[in-house]
């Protein structure tokens, strides 16, 4: 079985300068004291391991018609990893984790004038079984908020 990669901090303090994904490695390389093949390569097998995604984000209040909500969800007891394996596969899920506290999944989801937070409900979470209750957060502002686009 394959032990599971961990981030040392020469690790975590290339992802911190590589914040905007376009940085190139020989200005990271500057930042942290490497080389430039020495961060390329540490990116490399982050990248390989699952450990680091280079991707693009967006604010959805900046596409017009969008928006998203963060969902609680309860399950009943002893089915929270197969919801969660659902839920993360669902359309419109950005991101899925169970968690502690109140509810045992929280999901962040995206809308749009096309994809509604009542198709979400009426063709996709109602099909999942095991669900107890659900309690939805609608994001109102958030100056740093910003989502992988999914719809």
């Amino acid at each position: 079985m394959k032990m599971p990669y961990k981030l040392d901090k020469v690790d975590l303090e290339i992802i911190r300068n590589l914040w905007n994904g376009r940085t190139p490695y020989s200005e990271v390389a500057k930042k942290v004291g490497l080389t430039t093949n020495t961060v390329r390569n540490r990116v490399k097998n982050m990248l390989k391991n699952d450990v680091l995604q280079i991707i693009s984000l967006v604010n959805p209040k900046a596409i017009k018609n969008h928006n998203s909500a963060i969902i609680g969800i309860k399950v009943k007891p002893q089915n929270t990893r197969e919801v969660l394996d659902k839920i993360s596969k669902l359309k419109g899920v950005v991101a899925a984790a169970t968690v502690s506290g109140r509810f045992d999944i929280m999901a962040v989801t995206m809308f749009n004038e096309e994809y509604t937070y009542t198709n979400f409900l009426e063709e996709e979470l109602r099909n999942v079984e095991n669900i107890i209750s659900t309690e939805t957060f609608f994001v109102i502002e958030g100056d740093t908020w910003q989502l992988r686009y999914v719809l």
